[in-house]
């Protein structure tokens, strides 16, 4: 699960209120429980996939040196 900080009062690791995924995109609604703000945000799922890949690729060469 991703968490975020709230853009008004900087309040971090809130956890989204909504999830929804379209296609290869997932939108995550989030609700501050300090200021109630409230945000949306729209995340590309497969970049996080590269990323997860390049990271565990970087990972693996260290652990064999």
């Amino acid at each position: 699960m991703i968490t975020d900080t709230c853009p008004s009062c900087t309040t971090r690791d809130i956890a989204p209120a909504d999830t929804r995924t379209r296609g290869d995109r997932t939108v995550d609604g989030y609700q501050c429980p300090r200021c109630r703000h409230t945000w949306a945000v729209t995340r590309d799922l497969t970049a996080y996939s590269e990323l997860h890949a390049r990271r565990a690729h970087r990972r693996s060469r260290r652990n064999a040196a």
